[in-house]
C-alpha cells in the first residue's frame, strides 16, 4: 500500500471525517477557520497602526498565535471532512471529489483576486488621502502581509469546498 494510500485510508477512518460530515457541521467549521483569518488580517491593522512599537508586535503576535491554534486543527478537520478532496493527489479522488476540488480552486482563484483588488484599492485611497500618492509603509508590516496572504491563499480553497460540498452518498450497508 502506498504512502497516499494510508493517507486516504487514515482520512476516511479518523473520527472527525465522521464528526464534520454534514453540511451544517462543516459550515460551522469554516465560520471558525474564517474567523481564524480575520484573525490574521486585523493584525495586520494593529500592525499598519501602532508601529513600531513593543505594543504593535505584542498584539500581532497574540493575535497570529491564537489565528494558528485555531486555523490549524480546523484545517486538519476540513481535509477530514471534505475527504481529502483537497489534500490528495488527483489519481486517488473519485470523479465526484475531483469535480470538487475543481470548482474549489476556480471559486478560491476568483477570492483571492478580489482579495488582491482591494488591497490595491485600500492602498490607493490611503496614499491619495495624503494629497500625493505616497504612503508609509511600516517596515514591521512587510513580512506579517506575506504571511497572511500566503495563509488566505492556501487555506480559502478548503473553505470554499468546506461550504459548498454536498453530504457525501449514504453508505451501501444503510
Amino acid at each position: 500500500m502506498s504512502t497516499w494510500e494510508e493517507r486516504r485510508d487514515r482520512l476516511e477512518s479518523m473520527p472527525e471525517s465522521r464528526i464534520w460530515a454534514t453540511r451544517p457541521a462543516r459550515r460551522r467549521l469554516v465560520l471558525v477557520g474564517v474567523g481564524a483569518l480575520v484573525l490574521l488580517w486585523a493584525g495586520l491593522v494593529v500592525i499598519a497602526q501602532y508601529a513600531p512599537s513593543d505594543l504593535a508586535r505584542n498584539v500581532y503576535l497574540s493575535m497570529f498565535l491564537v489565528g494558528v491554534l485555531i486555523g490549524l486543527p480546523v484545517t486538519r478537520w476540513l481535509h477530514a471532512a471534505t475527504r481529502g478532496a483537497l489534500y490528495l493527489p488527483e489519481g486517488f479522488l473519485d470523479e465526484r471529489q475531483l469535480t470538487y476540488r475543481r470548482q474549489a480552486y476556480s471559486s478560491a482563484h476568483r477570492a483571492t483576486t478580489l482579495v488582491l483588488c482591494l488591497l490595491f484599492v485600500l492602498a490607493n485611497v490611503v496614499s491619495y488621502q495624503e494629497g500625493a500618492l505616497t504612503i508609509e509603509i511600516p517596515l514591521a508590516l512587510l513580512a506579517p502581509l506575506a504571511l497572511t496572504l500566503v495563509a488566505t491563499h492556501c487555506t480559502i480553497p478548503l473553505l470554499i469546498a468546506g461550504w459548498r460540498q454536498p453530504d457525501p452518498p449514504p453508505d451501501d450497508d444503510e
